[in-house]
């Protein structure tokens, strides 16, 4: 960003009447939707799935390098466009979207693309609403995969600018970008809580024992929902937890760390190859239906990440009644709520945390799924997508 830059958004398109709103055409970028979901992932995908219950008869278009096998897509409604030449399936997928993939778009004769990971090709005449979820790159850039990386590097601030609306998953995200890019945003559109996260029932509980006996999972135990990348800082986790046991502290408890590999493994694998010993069990990827067990029946739920736009996992723990420790990056504080336990995000922050929050209550949180709506946040950004007369302001 240069010092002379004015910080002004990029010109508008001419105004355009609005869309015949019977047969809105709708482009998303379907990339957010590979298999097995991602955070984003299960954000774009729940709220797509209000979307085709709040636009009945709108048309829907996901674009992506990679096959239908790869995704997991909303229903039948949606249009897949992918790349049918094997060998492109394997540019960088930004750069698939912004050459391959905006073709497509012109194509489809789109009125709204839905940027759902920020970057998006420039349509002319197309308006575009620009999601952001988080600043990794200006933030935390050394935690991140050096092709992502250097896609936001080139992209990021030119897209988030020529976008006709920009929203935020969090206000904390939205006041990033205001300081850092000088961008308004036109609305925070949260995520929401799933109808299945919520404390067991009596029987539902019992059912859960046997099902988290059968994965090796023993009460008591504490619990992270995380890629093992170096931003969710599981590595440091590892550390804390492992010196607790050495100081015969948490006698029989384990350490069930859930999640899909991600990149620049190989320190947490070492970390985590010396720390089986002490009962830490890395479970790989685990179904969504089985998380709220995980959550409930943990003693206390673990998530001290270097930066997050948001934590999606951490108000799902809330909403199931564990506590919660997290570190103290602005938007965990604000997930967090008022009983979460905040730390600084190194080895004996950590340590001193969790002793903490396993000698604090247990607070219902019966409120959270009012709170938290996909049915509300999808309602916001249909509201969006159907009038382009929306206006930016700082929220």
């Amino acid at each position: 960003m240069s010092a002379a830059d004015p910080w002004q958004c990029a010109p508008r398109a001419l105004e355009r009447p609005r869309p015949n709103l019977a047969r809105l055409r709708i482009g998303i970028d379907g990339e957010s939707l590979r298999a097995p979901l991602s955070g984003v992932g299960r954000y774009v995908y729940s709220l797509c799935c209000e979307l085709e219950e709040l636009l009945p008869n709108a048309l829907f278009f996901a674009y992506s390098r990679l096959p239908a096998a790869r995704l997991t897509l909303p229903s039948q409604r949606w249009t897949l466009r992918t790349e049918r030449l094997r060998p492109l399936r394997h540019l960088p997928s930004f750069v698939w979207l912004k050459t391959r993939g905006a073709a497509l778009c012109v194509r489809d004769e789109l009125d709204v693309f839905w940027a759902s990971r920020t970057l998006h090709p420039h349509l002319r005449g197309v308006r575009t609403v620009c999601t952001v979820h988080d600043l990794n790159h200006l933030v935390v850039p050394e935690t991140m995969q050096v092709a992502t990386l250097w896609s936001h590097r080139i992209w990021f601030e030119r897209d988030v600018k020529a976008a006709e609306q920009v929203v935020a998953n969090s206000r904390g995200t939205a006041e990033r970008l205001q300081m850092l890019l000088r961008r308004p945003i036109l609305d925070v559109i949260a995520p929401g809580l799933d109808a299945s996260f919520r404390p067991p029932s009596p029987a539902e509980q019992e059912i859960a024992i046997h099902s988290l006996a059968a994965r090796g999972i023993t009460r008591p135990y504490l619990l992270s929902v995380a890629t093992t990348e170096p931003r969710k800082n599981i590595e440091a986790l590892v550390e804390a937890f492992v010196k607790l046991k050495r100081e015969n502290q948490l006698q029989g408890y384990s350490l069930i760390l859930v999640g899909q590999s991600g990149w620049k493994q190989s320190a947490f694998d070492h970390a985590l190859a010396e720390a089986r010993p002490y009962g830490v069990i890395a479970t790989g990827y685990v179904p969504q239906a089985l998380l709220p067990v995980l959550y409930a029946n943990a003693e206390a739920f673990v998530f001290p990440s270097l930066y997050e736009g948001f934590g999606m996992p951490v108000l799902e723990a809330r909403a199931c009644g564990a506590r919660v420790l997290i570190s103290n990056c602005r938007e965990l504080c604000d997930v967090g709520g008022e009983s979460a336990v905040v730390v600084e995000p190194h080895m004996n922050g950590i340590r001193a945390g969790i002793l903490r929050v396993l000698a604090a209550p247990r607070v219902p949180e019966d409120a959270l799924a009012v709170d938290y709506s996909w049915q509300r946040a999808a309602v916001k950004l249909a509201a969006i997508f159907s009038d382009n007369s929306g206006k930016d302001r700082v929220v």
